[in-house]
């Protein structure tokens, strides 16, 4: 069974007073490409969950926002420069000296920039949290495969009818290639006929090689029965458990491929219709299958 790209997961785990909250969300993307929203003193962890991610999701563009409340180790720590708040105290005690009285409120210095400093938390107070950061990313993988695999359920029915049409409009097109000999030959015969009136006989010979000819560079057999073989695998690969979209999508560029050989030998104007519409078709299948992992 397919897998959509497109989805999203959240989960939420409690130990004692630390909260761990991760969302995960993805899009369409050729490759595996992850984008991480995660506290700084967790920077470290990358590299783990970027693996915990893709031993769940193997293609798509994914972004992963990573919260914790409750926790001083990721919190930011407020730290007092008092040396500068000395050099403050020190300027406005010379200022009260020189000019007398006291102008200068305690609490103002507290405005003054450079009093405090935020720093990061430090890395390593976040390592005993990791158990818990990995589990909680693992389950809102569970719930992003989960909306996945739906979204793919309903993506793969509509592929089997799409699948299914262009079939049916194959097996009707090998069914009417051989009339476009014949109708060439009936064409052919008469246009002679009206040429050489009742004065020569036609050359049967000469007539069936030129059929021949024809009937050579119109033969779409060949496509036929490969485009019939693309429609076999293509359904087969429905029903894989690996991710297939980009054997899909090559089959679909192979599809494409025998639809324009056989428009350009059709020589009819019903084939040529016929083509149209399974190339629309086929198109359809192919925007499709971009969201198919």
């Amino acid at each position: 069974m397919i897998n959509s790209m497109t989805g999203f997961g959240a989960a939420s785990l409690k130990q004692d007073e630390t909260t761990v909250r991760v969302e995960l969300k993805s899009v369409n993307h050729r490759f595996f490409d992850l984008s991480l929203n995660i506290p700084r003193p967790l920077f470290y962890l990358e590299d783990k969950i970027r693996k915990t991610v893709h031993s769940y999701i193997k293609r798509g563009a994914l972004t992963l926002f990573l919260m914790i409340d409750g926790s001083k180790a990721v919190a930011p720590q407020v730290g007092t420069n008092w040396q500068v708040v000395d050099q403050y105290l020190d300027a406005a005690r010379e200022m009260e000296r020189r000019c007398g009285g006291k102008e200068w409120d305690f609490s103002n210095i507290l405005l003054l920039p450079g009093v405090f400093s935020v720093r990061e938390a430090d890395g390593s107070a976040a390592r005993a949290m990791e158990p818990l950061v990995l589990k909680t990313i693992g389950r809102a993988c569970e719930q992003l495969v989960g909306m996945r695999r739906r979204e793919g359920a309903r993506l793969g029915e509509d592929l089997r009818k799409k699948v299914d049409w262009v079939e049916q409009q194959i097996s009707e097109l090998a069914g009417f290639a051989p009339r476009v000999h014949e109708a060439y030959e009936q064409r052919l015969r008469h246009d002679v006929s009206d040429f050489l009136g009742n004065h020569y006989a036609i050359d049967e010979e000469r007539l069936m090689n030129e059929i021949a000819v024809f009937a050579d560079k119109s033969a779409v057999d060949e496509e036929l029965i490969r485009m019939k073989s693309h429609l076999s695998q293509f359904r087969a690969l429905l029903d894989e458990p690996l991710p297939v979209g980009r054997r899909l999508d090559f089959l679909i560029q192979e599809m494409n491929r025998e639809m324009n050989t056989i428009g350009s030998k059709g020589n009819s104007a019903e084939v040529s219709g016929r083509v149209v519409s399974i190339k629309g078709e086929v198109e359809k299948l192919r925007e499709q299958v971009q969201n198919v992992e």
